[in-house]
C-alpha cells in the first residue's frame, strides 16, 4: 500500500493559517482542537521542550518530537517536529528557531537534512508505522550526537582544571577560571534542558514497544490492523534502549558538571587560603622592621647604640637580616 507523507518545513513567517483545515480534511473528523492549536501556534518559549505522542478518537496519532538546535553554545532551544499519522497518511511539520538573520545552527540543519534524506529514500511500499519508526530513530540519533558533543566539552573542562598550575593559582583564578566557569555554565544549561526530552521520548517508546500506544482499525471479519506492526515495535525496542541509555547518560553528565563546579569552588577556597597566607606573611615581614625602627626611634639618652660607631649599620643590618630570614621561612612554607 502506497502511503501519503506530507513534510512541511515551516518558514520564519509563521504557521500557515490554512494548515489545520488541510490536515483535518485529510485525516477526517473528529479532529481535536488541541491539534489545531498546535498547528497554528509556535511554542512561546523554545527552550522548554516536552515531547508527546497520543492517540485521538481511534483515528490518528498526534505527537511532537524535539531535538536541540545546538550542542554547547549555552542557548537551550529546540527544533520541533509535529507528527499527525493515520493508517495510510502522515503529516510532519518541522519548526526550527532562527539564530539571527534567518540563519539556523548546524545541529538543526543536520536534523533537517536527515528528514530530507528520509523523504527521498523511504521505500515506496513502506508503511506509516515504518515511517514513524524511522522518525523516532532519526530523533534519537541526533540526540546521541548532541550528547557526544556535550561529553567532549565536559571532558575539556575537567582536563583544563587538571592542568592548572596550582603554584600560580592566583593568576589562574583571574585568567582561566572565569572562562571555565562560564563555559561549564553554558554546557549545564544545555544538558539540563535535555533531561525532559530524553525522559519523555523514553516514556513514549516504552508505551509503543509494549503495545500500549497504537492505532488500530477493526474490519468487518473481526480482524484488526495496527499502525505499528510487531516488526516496527521490535525495531523501536532497540531505539527505546538507546533512549534509556541517553537518560542515564544525562544524569552522569549532570554529575560530571557538578564535579567541575565543585572543583572550581575548591580552587576558589584554596586561592582564598593562599591569599590569606600571603597577606599574613607580608604582615609578619613588615612587623619586625617596623618594630626595630620604632625601637630605635625612641628618644632615650641611655641607649648604648647611640655611642656605637657602627650603630647605624647595625640597625640597618638587623632590619635586612630579619626581613631575609622571614622571606626564606615563608617561602619554605610556601606562603610566598
Amino acid at each position: 500500500m502506497t502511503i501519503t507523507w506530507i513534510h512541511i518545513e515551516e518558514s520564519s513567517d509563521g504557521p500557515d493559517p490554512q494548515l489545520p483545515a488541510r490536515v483535518a480534511a485529510a485525516v477526517g473528523e473528529p479532529f481535536h482542537s488541541v491539534v489545531r492549536k498546535h498547528l497554528l501556534e509556535r511554542r512561546t518559549d523554545p527552550s522548554h521542550a516536552f515531547p508527546r505522542f497520543e492517540e485521538h478518537f481511534g483515528r490518528y496519532l498526534f505527537g511532537q518530537l524535539h531535538v536541540p538546535t545546538s550542542a554547547d553554545d549555552g542557548v537551550a532551544e529546540f527544533a520541533e517536529l509535529t507528527v499527525i499519522a493515520t493508517l495510510d497518511s502522515c503529516w510532519t511539520i518541522l519548526r526550527v528557531p532562527e539564530v539571527s538573520d534567518g540563519r539556523t545552527t548546524p545541529v538543526a540543519d543536520s536534523y533537517r537534512d536527515r528528514l530530507r534524506e528520509l523523504k527521498l529514500t523511504l521505500a515506496a511500499n513502506a508503511t506509516v508505522g515504518e515511517l514513524l519508526g524511522r522518525l523516532f530513530t532519526i530523533t534519537v540519533n541526533q540526540l546521541e550526537k548532541v550528547f557526544e558533543t556535550t561529553a567532549e566539552s565536559i571532558r575539556n573542562c575537567t582536563d583544563a582544571l587538571a592542568e592548572l598550575n596550582t603554584k600560580r593559582l592566583g593568576r589562574a583564578m583571574q585568567e582561566r577560571i572565569p572562562d571555565l566557569r562560564d563555559r561549564a555554565g553554558e554546557i549545564r544549561r544545555e544538558v539540563a534542558s535535555l533531561g525532559t526530552v530524553v525522559d519523555e521520548i523514553e516514556s513514549i517508546l516504552d508505551e509503543i514497544v509494549h503495545d500500549r500506544l497504537d492505532l488500530r482499525l477493526s474490519s468487518g471479519d473481526g480482524t484488526s490492523t495496527e499502525l505499528l506492526s510487531r516488526a516496527t515495535e521490535i525495531h523501536l525496542h532497540d531505539t527505546f534502549y538507546r533512549a534509556r541509555r541517553l537518560s542515564l547518560l544525562h544524569d552522569e553528565q549532570l554529575e560530571s558538571l557538578g564535579y567541575v563546579f565543585e572543583m572550581i569552588a575548591l580552587l576558589n577556597a584554596a586561592d582564598e587560603v593562599t591569599s590569606g597566607r600571603f597577606l599574613g606573611a607580608i604582615a609578619s615581614i613588615m612587623l619586625f622592621p617596623t618594630f626595630i625602627v620604632g625601637l630605635y626611634g625612641m628618644n632615650f639618652e641611655t641607649m648604648p647604640e647611640l655611642r656605637w660607631p657602627l650603630g647605624y649599620a647595625f640597625a640597618g643590618a638587623l632590619i635586612v637580616g630579619t626581613t631575609i630570614a622571614q622571606v626564606l621561612f615563608f617561602r619554605r612554607k610556601r606562603w610566598l
